[in-house]
């Protein structure tokens, strides 16, 4: 199987969108945020113009790895660019988005807390890269497009002279310290589980560091 790593057009960006919720339909956190079918359409809906906007925004970027097979999106992965903070920078969650109440907007809201308080921790006022998302498609999963889209940051990261951050679920640690990565912060929250409310689940995951004395 041979993938071809290459920016997508604004045309890919419906099948990015909807690779999202399939590679991430297992993850606890997903659906204590996202926990019905109405609010897993608005966020179908979000991640398209999201996509969008990576594709535009010089602060931001996209790579998808398109299958050559089938022409289908096996991965993709997302970025925001963070420079040197100065005192009047705005955070990556800075943001007013209209959340409809169909979503559960108090796990979304911790989470992005929680993430943004471990890299402050982690990075202080370091310019980085934010690796925001990395999803395969479970039918091309183990066969190398996320790995490729990896490598092809960490690239743009090395020659930027640039430190790169991700917050990893717990089953891909393994996969991020393949490629240098190193465990700077665990996090953890508790949620209800998959259709319920009520919050009893311990869900983890960890905040991870690249440098460039570190790429394999």
């Amino acid at each position: 199987m041979t993938f071809e790593i290459l920016l997508p057009s604004e045309n890919d960006a419906p099948e990015v969108a909807s690779t999202h919720l399939v590679a991430m339909d297992a993850n606890l956190l997903m659906h204590a945020q996202f926990p019905n079918a109405k609010s897993r359409e608005f966020l179908g809906d979000y991640l398209r113009k999201d996509t969008l906007a990576h594709i535009a925004d010089d602060d931001k970027g996209v790579l998808i790895s398109r299958s050559t097979d089938t022409g289908k999106i096996a991965s993709f992965i997302k970025w925001n660019v963070q420079r040197q903070r100065r005192p009047d920078d705005k955070d990556e969650h800075e943001h007013d988005e209209e959340i409809p109440e169909c979503c559960r907007r108090e796990y979304l809201d911790s989470y992005a807390e929680l993430t943004k308080k471990a890299r402050r921790n982690v990075l202080g006022d370091r310019a980085h890269y934010h690796v925001t998302y990395l999803c395969t498609h479970p039918e091309w999963s183990g066969q190398g497009a996320a790995s490729g889209l990896l490598r092809s940051v960490l690239d743009k990261a090395a020659a930027a002279g640039v430190l790169v951050v991700l917050e990893a679920t717990m089953n891909a640690v393994t996969f991020y310290e393949r490629l240098g990565f190193e465990i700077r912060q665990e996090l953890t929250m508790t949620l209800p589980p998959r259709g319920s409310n009520e919050p009893t689940e311990h869900y983890a995951e960890r905040t991870m560091v690249w440098t460039q004395a570190e790429m394999p």
